[in-house]
């Protein structure tokens, strides 16, 4: 009788956790998932509303507008000079002898030092305005996915505009850590306080439009940020969930992980309402001081008439002096000759108006 085989225990597949999330970020809510899945994995975001008005924004665009085709005109002007200066080189070099041909038996030293020094300096001209200087135009124009003038012929200039900014020469790495076991993630990072915060600056933000934050660290993604502005204007996505906050993918960029997201645009609404809190009070405790100073200048205004007066007079006093202040022998018609012991403080009209208005002849 055969025996049973013992059946070995199915291995269930290994378990892959899942990157903890070092604050002081949260994971990004689902609905922001048509624009997160046009965002690199390996990059860190930041997105805010730019509510300059849109005129400014105008006047702001024009100067890399004109700054750009003043370079695409030197550089055509460059070109036009320096092409047959070239081609007559190529075609010295290929034994085509001409005026700048290098005849090395006939020359000096001294000549042949001088024309290589001069042709040196000339190809060094040109290769900085072909490498350096050419790409300005071109990213400006014609650069893929996206660039500026592609995105403003798109969007147009508008009163609020959403504005992605993308890092760069770093990534999510320096941010979150090259592994989960690193100490230094998240808030604790170098780059978060090197590299994001001053660039979520509230007074830098407000500052300046998003145009103008581009610098060594950030670089603005116009096909980003034509794709968020096109959802938006389809209601998918409202303005107020890019408001200013930081995107980044917290896992490996092939295998499991996350978006997660740090509305920091919430800390400026907190410290809004403080400051807010701050101005009602000092303002509230400003009226309260001006009422203790009019009625100290009032008391000292009744008592320099009336005389030394009890509590149990001081009422009959105070609306005596006020007919001899306001009316003349009782009657209803305002005493405007008659001797005001006021018109010679300031504001002597409006503490005349205010009296008359709190002590009418039918309570006298």
């Amino acid at each position: 009788m055969p025996k049973p085989s013992k059946r070995l225990p199915k291995s269930s597949p290994p378990t892959i956790a899942t990157p903890s999330i070092p604050p002081p970020f949260t994971p990004a809510p689902s609905s922001l998932q048509p624009l997160l899945s046009k965002l690199s994995k390996s990059s860190v975001y930041i997105t805010h509303v730019d509510r300059h008005p849109a005129f400014f924004k105008r006047r702001v665009f024009a100067i890399p507008v004109l700054l750009n085709l003043s370079i695409i005109l030197i550089l055509l002007w460059r070109a036009y000079v320096e092409v047959p200066f070239y081609w007559r080189m190529t075609l010295s070099s290929l034994g085509h002898p001409n005026e700048y041909t290098i005849h090395i038996k006939e020359s000096s030293w001294g000549e042949i030092v001088r024309v290589v020094v001069w042709r040196a300096v000339h190809f060094l001209i040109d290769w900085v305005l072909v490498r350096i200087v050419a790409p300005w135009p071109y990213s400006f124009f014609l650069e893929r996915p996206g660039n500026p003038v592609l995105w403003r012929w798109r969007v147009g200039f508008r009163d609020s505009e959403v504005y992605v900014r993308v890092s760069r020469g770093w990534g999510k790495e320096d941010l979150l850590g090259a592994s989960k076991e690193d100490d230094k993630r998240g808030g604790d990072s170098p780059f978060f306080k090197v590299r994001i915060l001053p660039a979520l600056d509230k007074e830098r933000v407000r500052a300046k439009t998003g145009y103008l934050l581009m610098d060594g660290d950030w670089d603005l993604d116009f096909a980003v940020m034509m794709e968020a502005t096109g959802l938006v204007d389809k209601g998918v996505l409202q303005e107020e969930q890019l408001e200013k906050s930081v995107l980044v993918w917290c896992g490996d960029e092939e295998g499991q992980g996350q978006w997660v997201i740090w509305e920091c645009w919430k800390l400026d609404e907190g410290a809004e309402a403080a400051q807010r809190k701050k101005i009602i009070v000092f303002k509230v405790s400003l009226q309260f001081l001006f009422l203790l100073v009019e009625h100290w200048c009032l008391s000292r205004i009744f008592n320099c008439h009336t005389g030394n007066l009890t509590v149990l007079s001081h009422r009959t006093a105070l609306r005596r002096w006020a007919r001899s202040l306001y009316f003349s022998d009782g009657s209803k018609s305002f005493n405007t000759r008659a001797a005001n012991p006021v018109v010679s403080l300031p504001n002597a009209k409006f503490w005349q108006q205010k009296r008359r208005s709190n002590y009418s002849p039918s309570k006298v």
